[in-house]
């Protein structure tokens, strides 16, 4: 990512450990495989409890709980893969740490739709606490250590995935929501190195992980992020009105209601940004414009309110009345109109509403930043 390398990972289920590598360093770093304490709550309770194992002294800090309530779902589907049979399995994962948990403080829900099989020699065991990313550790205090609790139901069993597509709702469904789909393009029983599994010689060993990631240039990653959007934007408007069968365009009004903004820059930022999939878009300067490059819909946006934000203590005032160049931050308001070029039908309206840092101009493309992805996710 942003010229960053990505440790390689390398699972080696008979020692119940990970290990991450990073090539350019010559280093790696050994992950023992989570423990975890699981209640079947299909079952029923038992009678009694054994009394606890006494656990080693150890100098690192115990941390809190992390519960998480698993799920599995047998739909009862099956279909030929790859010479196997393959079923078709619904997971959910409801993962909730306790306040002084150190690994993650945030709530999240996992669901996963897959397809799997049973390869009589894989042995890796099938986890189900999520794994800390580098940033999480240092966050969180690297020394401490967390005890995991799952809870699972339903009927079914996993195995190897062929086919995943996992949805991850971090904070409850009320932040982020990240897609991720994994398929096998390839399957081979052909006998492998063992050698590809094991710590390459001359790597050396690091006690930290995040020893693994290379140092973040941030002022950098923005460069070349302005660069990307700069060269989306550039690139947003079809070079010919022919489109390609299966795609779906938007023709990008001009927004209205933001006399203070340069909107033709605005417009073009939006239609930059509103790619994704089969869906791409152009600017636009009436119905008629759109109906030459072939648009299925239009895109009008209306800026109804652009405040400056307060200072402590100072009261908000119209941008129109201050100087817009000395503002962190505005107080927007937008609505966005998707509409059929066909027959003028309004086909979804999205408003944006928020605190956004940035000059003017830049608060507000900030603010489009979301009205694309509200527009995107009504079209799916």
């Amino acid at each position: 990512m942003m010229g960053m390398s990505v440790p390689t990972t390398i699972e080696q289920c008979d020692l119940q450990r990970t290990i991450k590598l990073n090539d350019k360093k010559k280093l790696y770093f050994i992950e023992p495989f989570a423990k975890e304490d699981v209640i079947d709550d299909d079952a029923k309770p038992a009678a009694s409890k054994a009394a606890p194992i006494a656990q080693p002294k150890t100098t690192t800090k115990t941390g809190g709980t992390i519960n998480m309530w698993y799920n599995i779902t047998d739909t009862g589907e099956r279909k030929k893969m790859n010479g196997f049979t393959a079923r078709h399995i619904w997971t959910t994962q409801k993962i909730k740490p306790s306040p002084d948990a150190c690994m993650m403080k945030d709530s999240l829900i996992i669901k996963t739709d897959g397809w799997y099989i049973d390869l009589p020699e894989f042995n890796c065991p099938i986890r189900y606490t999520p794994s800390a990313s580098p940033t999480t550790r240092e966050k969180y205090q690297p020394d401490c250590k967390d005890k995991f609790v799952s809870h699972r139901s339903g009927k079914g069993k996993l195995g190897f995935p062929l086919i995943e597509t996992r949805t991850i709702i971090m904070g409850g469904g009320k932040t982020n929501e990240f897609v991720t789909n994994l398929e096998t393009v390839e399957f081979s029983s052909l006998k492998l190195d063992s050698m590809l599994f094991e710590i390459p010689p001359g790597y050396t060993e690091t006690k930290n992980e995040s020893d693994l990631q290379d140092k973040m240039d941030v002022q950098d990653m923005m460069n070349q992020y302005k660069t990307q959007a700069q060269n989306s934007i550039n690139n947003s408007k079809p070079t010919t009105d022919e489109k390609k069968p299966g795609i779906i365009r938007i023709g990008v009004f001009k927004p209205t209601g933001g006399d203070q903004l340069q909107t033709s820059d605005i417009q073009q930022y939006l239609a930059g940004i509103l790619i994704s999939g089969n869906v791409e878009a152009v600017s636009v300067n009436s119905a008629e414009d759109a109906k030459n490059y072939n648009c299925d819909y239009t895109l009008s946006t209306d800026f109804t309110k652009i405040k400056q934000a307060s200072k402590v203590g100072g009261i908000l005032k119209a941008i129109k009345n201050s100087d817009p160049n000395a503002a962190s931050s505005f107080n927007i308001d937008a609505n966005l109109v998707l509409k059929n070029v066909a027959d003028g039908s309004t086909r979804l309206q999205q408003s944006v509403t928020g605190k956004y840092d940035g000059k003017a101009d830049d608060a507000a493309k900030k603010a489009m930043d979301e009205g694309s992805r509200l527009v995107l996710k009504g079209l799916k």
